[in-house]
């Protein structure tokens, strides 16, 4: 069927259809089209505001989540669009102030105590990201992402029992999850508990037989187990999937 150019929802089913097949500049085309029609449907304007974001036109996408917010006062996903802007941005102190503003509006909204918490993180200030995290599975206690970026900050604190106890909780949730037990291995590795990293080592290349990392600290945890057939092993699974890396022909190299 032919689409009616004059028709605002028509343009918006195309932009959406567009915008979730990764077709940004047209998903950008289609919703400015339907603000040429209707320029007061505060969604749209979010809308355009993500497909910018998603090409990296930050500064236009802020000017779209000012519009929907200005269609829409108390809007807290287009205050969280805008804050996530700002933090692309790198402007962290703005983003701080949108995210807090979308919290006044929905304390509930899990996303933006986590983007809160992330910002503290990178600032090191870590009882202030802690809270965060907390206050988020206060809210979302399924939320197996939550966990594990709380259990980077334990690991960052050098608390390995905490760190090791937020990656099993979010292991209960998301036990399929590569990269998780290849965290949880590197915090146990950590410890010098070699017998456990080996097996979130050997459960992390069983769930992505290509993931190198894992790999290399599987046979390190074997090296250091004095296991050199196994350790061998699997640096030779390593370099099949990374040849030009030196540090693996190194190690390599000691377990011979």
């Amino acid at each position: 069927t032919e689409l009616d150019p004059n028709d605002a929802d028509a343009w918006i089913n195309l932009a959406d259809a567009y915008y979730d097949e990764n077709k940004y500049d047209y998903a950008i085309e289609s919703y400015q089209k339907a603000i040429e029609i209707n320029p007061y449907f505060s969604e749209v304007w979010n809308n355009l505001g993500l497909s910018f974001s998603m090409v990296r036109q930050f500064k236009e996408a802020i000017k779209c989540y000012q519009k929907a917010i200005e269609i829409e006062p108390d809007d807290a996903i287009a205050y969280y669009n805008l804050g996530f802007a700002h933090e692309d941005l790198e402007e962290y102190d703005e983003a701080l102030k949108f995210y807090k503003i979308a919290l006044e509006y929905d304390p509930g909204y899990t996303d933006v105590w986590n983007n809160i918490a992330l910002i503290y993180r990178e600032n090191e200030q870590y009882d202030k990201a802690i809270k965060c995290y907390e206050k988020a599975l206060n809210i979302n206690p399924d939320e197996p992402l939550l966990y594990n970026n709380l259990a980077i900050i334990y690991y960052n604190l050098q608390n390995y029992e905490e760190a090791v106890r937020h990656y099993k909780k979010a292991l209960d949730l998301d036990p399929y999850n590569a990269e998780l037990w290849f965290d949880l291995g590197d915090v146990v590795y950590e410890q010098n508990d070699y017998d456990l990293a080996i097996k979130c080592y050997k459960k992390a290349t069983e769930l992505n037989p290509y993931f190198v990392e894992a790999w290399n600290n599987l046979g390190l945890s074997y090296t250091f187990k004095e296991n050199f057939k196994e350790s061998v092993e699997c640096y030779e699974q390593a370099l099949n999937l990374q040849s030009e890396d030196e540090i693996l022909y190194e190690n390599l190299a000691i377990s011979y």
